[in-house]
């Protein structure tokens, strides 16, 4: 394993470990100049292809607990993508679709913002 390069004072000695970031990568403070960094972080939150998933099995009518249960995640964090998703729906929708929409949750053409979703 090669020592992290401190960013703001360029030193390789002294580097220390000082615990993990909440997405699970290596923390390092520099002892010459207190620094506290992290060389290689990673990625948090969700893939894009798990949030597709809950909202797919949404719209097949499971509940929010039954989806973070099945896919482990959190009934908030599938309340806010589903909330999210409202705000990308186009404001000229086709009746049809408009009508499912509506008894989905997703639309309520009547507020001030025109989209919003029903609380759990």
């Amino acid at each position: 394993m090669t020592t992290p390069i401190c960013p703001k004072c360029q030193s390789t000695d002294h580097q220390i470990k000082a615990g993990y970031t909440p997405a699970g990568s290596q923390r390092y403070r520099c002892r010459a100049c207190g620094c506290r960094y992290t060389p290689a972080p990673k990625e948090s939150g969700y893939d894009e292809e798990v949030r597709l998933q809950a909202l797919s099995l949404y719209f097949e009518g499971l509940s929010l607990r039954e989806i973070g249960r099945l896919l482990n995640v959190n009934h908030q964090s599938i309340h806010n993508w589903i909330h999210a998703y409202a705000n990308y729906l186009p404001a000229d929708l086709p009746p049809e679709i408009l009508d499912l929409a509506q008894l989905d949750g997703l639309f309520y053409p009547n507020l001030p913002r025109g989209r919003r979703v029903v609380e759990p």
